[in-house]
């Protein structure tokens, strides 16, 4: 009974330590938080993020896997500790998440939007507009994940290709679908506030 006690104790050390060597939580030295703040997105996914910190941080995150799971666990933290909110899109197949700021942070973050952007953030069509956008560039992203994985799986286990080849094809344009209407909706956007200036 001892020595299997002892095994298990051992076990579970080893899985820790391996557990910390394969996916490390406290490599990277970056301020997520503010990190997004800086990009000044009102709503965001965790792909969308970890886009932006591979393009911007490509010298800190070797694989792609790392920022992913770097992103996603403090995302997580932030809906725990209250400072992000988090829902599913429309199709409910990704988290959209929202920063919530101190109402400081906020008075700063209007401020230098209104600098910014020089149409009225609170017009409720512009507003209407944007959350399209977000929504279908979410599901563009979704869908192209999607493609992704069915392409990745068809290499890896080529008797699945004929299997995965209708689903590939269909998120395919799925994706090309959200694309057009994102673009649809951003044009809109851009001459909405060109007139309303």
């Amino acid at each position: 009974m001892i020595e299997t006690t002892y095994n298990v104790a051992k076990l579970e050390t080893a899985s820790k330590v391996l557990k910390d060597i394969v996916m490390p939580k406290n490599l990277y030295n970056i301020d997520l938080y503010s990190f997004i703040l800086s990009l000044d997105l009102k709503f965001f996914t965790v792909s969308e993020v970890t886009e932006k910190l591979l393009a911007i941080h490509s010298e800190e995150f070797t694989i792609k896997k790392n920022a992913t799971q770097f992103t996603y666990r403090h995302l997580q933290k932030f809906v725990k500790e209250g400072t992000a909110l988090v829902s599913k899109s429309e199709s409910g197949k990704a988290n959209v998440y929202r920063l919530v700021q101190s109402e400081i942070g906020d008075q700063k973050q209007e401020e230098n939007s209104t600098l910014m952007a020089p149409h009225n953030e609170k017009d409720p069509i512009a507003l209407k507009l944007q959350e399209k956008i977000l929504r279908y560039k979410t599901e563009m992203l979704t869908n192209l994940g999607e493609t992704e994985a069915y392409s990745e799986l068809a290499e890896e286990v080529p008797e699945l290709a004929n299997y995965v080849k209708s689903r590939y094809q269909y998120s395919r344009e799925q994706a090309k679908m959200m694309l057009g209407k994102v673009k649809a909706f951003e044009r809109l956007l851009s001459d909405y506030q060109a007139n309303t200036l």
